[in-house]
Parts: structure tokens; C-alpha cells; sequence
């Protein structure tokens, strides 16, 4: 296993402490759902319409099902992306801090 407390720059620490007051639920929507399941929603999409259609704008196909079945996808893994970012960062953040009560603090 990897030491992930050279990762823990002051920066992101600080960072990571003002993510965290905002709360586990905004965590998951902002950076789970919308960044990050939005942009593979996007661009899954953008690739299955060119590869298939040859053409991203084309409507051919049921076109409004598979965006309402893409969306409902990317949300729910982007919801489970975002759970899993959100306890391994707080993971990692309390070993940080122990490390860091103990005298062992390295970042």
C-alpha cells in the first residue's frame, strides 16, 4: 500500500477541511453527480451518438429514451463515485490527523 500522506499538501488539507464543512451530501451531489457523473454523462453520450449516427446531433433512434436512461445511469454512478471519493478522502484525513496527534505528522 501506498503512503498517501505525501499526497496531503497543507493546501489540500485546507482544502479538504473546507469541503468537509460543507457536508458529506453536498460532497456527493457537487463533485459525485454533477462533475463528475455529468461529464461522463455528457461524453458517453457524445460518443455513442457519433460512433452509431456518425453524427452527435442526429435524432435517429429513440433519442429522448436514451438521454432519460443515460442521465438516470451517470446519476446513480456518479452518486456511488461521489460515497466512495467522500470516505476514502475521510479515510485518509483521519489517518492524517492521528498521524498528526501522535507526533508523526508527514505531509
Amino acid at each position: 500500500m501506498t503512503n498517501t500522506h505525501t499526497t496531503w499538501t497543507p493546501q489540500r488539507l485546507a482544502e479538504w477541511e473546507r469541503t468537509r464543512a460543507r457536508g458529506k451530501r453536498h460532497f456527493i451531489w457537487t463533485h459525485g453527480v454533477l462533475k463528475w457523473g455529468g461529464f461522463m454523462f455528457v461524453f458517453s453520450t457524445v460518443v455513442f451518438q457519433h460512433q452509431v449516427f456518425g453524427d452527435i446531433f442526429s435524432t435517429q433512434g429513440n433519442l429522448p429514451f436514451r438521454l432519460l436512461l443515460g442521465a438516470s445511469v451517470w446519476t446513480f454512478v456518479g452518486y456511488l463515485y461521489g460515497r466512495s471519493r467522500w470516505a476514502r478522502n475521510e479515510q485518509e484525513y483521519a489517518k492524517l490527523k492521528a498521524s498528526r496527534n501522535n507526533g508523526t505528522f508527514v505531509p
